[in-house]
């Protein structure tokens, strides 16, 4: 017809315009390699370029290929593809589908990620293509270039990416695309399946579920096996170094026992137990000794470092000495048939079998050494072991410690303070009770607070390193020689890997020293009042400060950062909270007020240990301040901070029973959700009834 063109002859396979001189006709066997590979039906004239007809020629079979793929025994060719790579080998289709999925950019100029020019850009590999598919759903084209600082280990990094570029809409893919993407999914789900827990694949793992399994986050995790490596492990067939490392881990943070380990890892028990053990040994030599013991840090260190403000003003405010609190803590173990092991690993104070390391820490909760364990019975007191330590010069401690150095301990240490005074340590410790006395006096008192205001760290170090729940169960008895490395490597994974438990700002730190030490020196003046006046002795009508006539509006009010300054501590507020889920109830808060006393009340608080036992607390306030407490309990007369009776009266008239904190706070009474035997309802006998009914 006259204006028409040429007649195009395009390739059936790239869709390109042919030349006369490459154009050639598909015959039969290349119509069935198109079909077979490309999925490509050639209709009657169909052409093929030169570059797409070699293509075909490379995938024709010879007979000896035929005969091996298509057999007796065959009767269809299997397609075996690993993840990564193509099932149909290096051959590439044209892009003929769209699908609604993300998509990045395709570019061999600039970063797909974040659009920052060449050179020195990587082509982004198909295991990092993948990856990033499954974890944000976006198609990166393959042969897509980005900047090689957002791959790591075949992983994107998108912390790396700064400005990222929006995805597009849609992806406009080919075949061998959507071939490739489905046989990698089947690969990930098989191996998935097979494989319960993947530590090897650093995608298969949150960062949360790294921390729930093993206590660390991926990072740390990490730096945790370059110190494994740089040993003598080496992977074996069932495991690698890496694989190992979070077996042993997570079963120190979960307590599992090895065949639930092994149906997670897809493991036999046995290998379970080798793992644990090869990897114990490793960390103890290639770990520990950098990160725990007396060796692995110096004086100056822990002084200039890991000691808190509030320490150095309450107890060395001049001198350069380094201090330490100490105390043991309880690892149970089982009853054995070693009856001599029995009778000495028996605590007559937790009425339990266990063992016994001792934890030397700083005053900001970094562990300097973890030491034992020690035997229980009375033989191993807190007193014995320290004496031992010193004697035996544990890790050349004579050597680390300096004369004036302070020791922070509670009172099981009495009994060693002989041998620090002979080395020239102060020990510092809670005060005691002289015989016949029932409440320490307010001189005492004080300076015990001083003590524990810094002595808790080692409480919550024992806490911290019991949150690997290892450590927190009973240990079967064949555990028994490894406990100390166990204690030591949770101990230096805490050191390493944990911030500190108490570091205080410096300028708070000495303004409560400063305050701490003041009212140290004062006198408890309402207590003088109270015994001068027989105030303890008289009788008190207790009322409810709901009634019409005890309001109690006066009363000052104040924030729980204010109460928390007035009880110098948290751990009196927190115990003030369950005191009063106690005493308040539908009718209120049961409290006195003395009528011919302006601005004093006093209160009934019932023991949390003695049901039989109740304490007396007096509170004086006026002006909308709190000026004076005085309490019945054994602590109760100090004036560095309150007990926990006279924090729990001012706690509630002061600030929950103006918000609504009693029922958030206070929880559930479980009372209600158990049975009560004490509780027996009245039995009515039914032929009594009956006499009484006829005689009237």
């Amino acid at each position: 017809m006259p204006g028409c063109g040429p007649k195009n002859y395009p390739c059936i396979l790239c869709n390109k315009r042919t030349k006369p001189g490459e154009r050639r006709p598909v015959n039969k066997s290349t119509r069935k390699i198109l079909r077979r590979n490309f999925m490509t039906e050639c209709r009657d004239g169909g052409v093929l370029c030169r570059k797409c007809r070699n293509k075909c020629d490379a995938l024709k079979e010879t007979p000896h290929q035929a005969e091996k793929s298509y057999g007796p025994s065959c009767t269809a060719r299997p397609i075996h593809s690993p993840v990564g790579k193509s099932t149909v080998g290096s051959i590439k289709s044209p892009p003929s589908v769209t699908l609604s999925l993300l998509s990045t950019v395709n570019s061999h100029a600039y970063c797909v990620l974040c659009r920052r020019p060449g050179p020195k850009l990587v082509v982004v590999s198909t295991q990092a293509r993948f990856s990033f598919f499954l974890e944000q759903n976006i198609l990166i084209p393959a042969g897509s270039r980005c900047c090689p600082a957002h791959i790591l280990n075949d992983v994107i990094i998108t912390k790396t990416i700064e400005n990222p570029i929006p995805p597009k809409d849609t992806s406009f893919v080919n075949r061998t695309t959507i071939m490739e993407l489905v046989e990698q999914l089947r690969q990930e789900s098989l191996r998935r399946g097979s494989k319960r827990l993947d530590f090897d694949d650093p995608s298969s793992l949150s960062e949360r579920e790294y921390f729930t399994l093993t206590g660390l986050k991926k990072s740390e995790f990490d730096d945790l096996l370059s110190y494994v490596e740089a040993g003598d492990i080496r992977p074996s067939k069932s495991r690698s170094v890496r694989t190992c490392l979070a077996i042993f881990l997570t079963k120190m943070r979960t307590a599992m026992d090895n065949n639930m380990l092994g149906v997670l890892f897809n493991m036999t028990k046995p290998q379970i137990r080798r793992a644990v053990s090869t990897m114990r040994q490793a960390i103890s030599i290639n770990f520990v000794p950098n990160h725990l013991g007396f060796n692995h840090i110096n004086r100056d260190t822990v002084i200039h470092e890991h000691t808190r403000p509030l320490a150095k003003e309450l107890f060395s405010p001049t001198l350069n000495q380094a201090i330490l609190v100490l105390d043991g803590t309880y690892i149970y173990v089982q009853k054995s048939s070693q009856f001599s092991f029995q009778r000495r690993s028996y605590s007559m104070q937790k009425q339990r079998h266990l063992l016994k390391p001792m934890m030397i820490v700083t005053t900001t909760g970094y562990i300097v050494a973890a030491i034992g364990p020690y035997l229980a019975d009375g033989k191993n007191s807190d007193a014995n072991i320290l004496k031992h330590i010193i004697g035996s010069d544990t890790q050349e401690i004579k050597t680390w410690l300096q004369e004036d150095d302070i020791m922070i301990v509670d009172r099981g240490f009495r009994d060693s303070a002989g041998v620090l005074e002979n080395l020239g340590i102060h020990m510092e410790m809670p005060s005691f009770l002289q015989k016949g006395q029932r409440q320490h006096s307010t001189e005492d008192a004080n300076s015990s607070r001083l003590i524990t205001k810094i002595r808790w760290v080692v409480e919550s170090v024992n806490a911290r390193i019991k949150t690997w729940r290892y450590l927190a169960r009973q240990l079967p008895n064949s555990q028994i020689p490894h406990v100390g490395e166990y204690v030591r490597i949770i101990s230096a994974i805490c050191n390493k890997y944990r911030p500190p438990l108490s570091s205080g700002d410096e300028e708070s730190d000495l303004q409560m020293a400063a305050k701490m030490r003041y009212l140290s020196t004062q006198t408890n003046l309402l207590q003088m009042e109270v015994e001068s006046e027989n105030l303890f002795k008289k009788r008190y009508i207790w009322r409810k400060i709901d009634d019409e006539n005890i309001t109690l509006n006066d009363f000052p009010k104040y924030t729980e950062e204010e109460i928390r300054e007035l009880t110098l501590g948290v751990y009196q507020i927190k115990l003030a909270k369950s005191y009063t889920q106690e005493h308040v109830n539908q009718d209120g808060y049961e409290i006195w007020i003395d009528k011919h006393k302006p601005g004093l009340l006093a209160a009934k608080i019932q023991s949390r240990h003695i049901s039989s036992k109740c304490y007396l607390c007096w509170i004086r306030f006026e002006d909308g301040v709190v000026t004076s407490w005085y309490c019945r309990c054994k602590s109760g007369a100090r004036v560095v901070g309150t007990c926990a009776h006279v924090a729990s009266v001012i706690w509630y008239l002061s600030f929950a029973r103006y918000s609504n904190v009693i029922n958030l706070e206070l929880g559930k009474n479980w009372l209600d959700n158990v049975c009560d035997a004490a509780d027996i309802p009245e039995v009515v006998d039914e032929s009594d009834s009956e006499t009484e009914a006829t005689e009237e």
